[in-house]
């Protein structure tokens, strides 16, 4: 039973080694989002992509982005160090509902299926669930 134990604080502590090499040498940072970075991700993530109008959330791990060859909206999310990009069209958007000045938004993917951005503004939120909802529609 000892040497079980031993074996096990063993392994634990090799695994927050390996951890803290990573930390040490990967840094434990988010990936940080402003307007210049979102349109960059979607240019590099959607071929043909002209950024138009770009919302950066108040936390600024989330913007709303507008692509100016067809009108489509697109949602770009802070995930660990990187960013995740999403069309809020084509059925993929299920609901989108206004909470005061943020959006929630559920969505048809089990891997991403809801998110709430909030804009900092009851206005801006109110235009941007209408512009949303008409995709929808």
């Amino acid at each position: 039973m000892q040497s079980q134990l031993l074996y096990l604080a063993g392994s634990l502590g090799g695994v927050a080694a390996i951890c803290g090499l990573c930390v040490l040498l990967f840094g434990a940072g988010a990936a940080s989002l402003d307007e210049g970075s979102a349109q960059a991700r979607l240019q590099a993530d959607v071929a043909g992509f002209r950024p138009g109008r770009c919302t950066l959330a108040a936390d600024k791990r989330s913007a709303l982005v507008e692509d100016t060859r067809g009108g489509a909206v697109y949602l770009v999310v802070v995930r660990g160090d990187g960013l995740v990009t999403r069309r809020l069209a084509d059925g993929f958007l299920r609901a989108a509902a206004q909470d005061g000045t943020a959006l929630k938004l559920q969505f048809a993917d089990f891997t991403f299926p809801r998110t709430r951005v909030d804009l900092g503004d009851a206005g801006l939120a109110a235009d941007w669930r209408a512009r949303l909802e008409r995709g929808i529609a």
